[in-house]
């Protein structure tokens, strides 16, 4: 479970950086005009507003993106955290095996189980019978 957040938060990560990148180089692309430097395209003129509204557009555009991410990973982590019970025998699926409920403990926790009875079966399993 922790190695898969490690992986999610990475994932975030990347992305954050993705949008922050694709911000500075419009800023890069205004200021040093790029296209003229590299392809040696006709100048153009400074335009400090379209460059603040395209990278102000952008990060609005990451944040939506990152925050789905963010979301979609939490639902996996949700859905992930539950373990699968027969309905029928009481086994617990671990993976493509299915395992008794004392060899999932043993697995899991590494403790032993043990048996007994509570107050309410023991209730109405040994009460004496009319």
């Amino acid at each position: 479970m922790a190695a898969r957040r490690t992986v999610f938060r990475r994932v975030l990560i990347l992305e954050t950086l993705a949008f922050l990148l694709v911000a500075l180089i419009i800023w890069l692309d205004e200021l040093l005009d790029l296209p003229h430097l590299l392809f040696h395209a006709p100048a153009t003129p400074l335009r400090l507003a379209e460059c603040g509204l395209e990278s102000a557009l952008t990060l609005l555009l990451g944040i939506g993106v990152v925050s789905v991410t963010a979301q979609a990973f939490r639902r996996i982590e949700y859905l992930e955290s539950f373990y699968v019970i027969c309905a029928w025998c009481r086994r617990i699926r671990e993976g493509p095996e299915w395992l008794t409920f004392e060899q999932f403990v043993a697995r899991e926790h590494g403790a032993q189980a043990s048996h007994g009875i509570c107050e309410a079966c023991a209730a109405t399993t040994l009460a004496p019978v009319p």
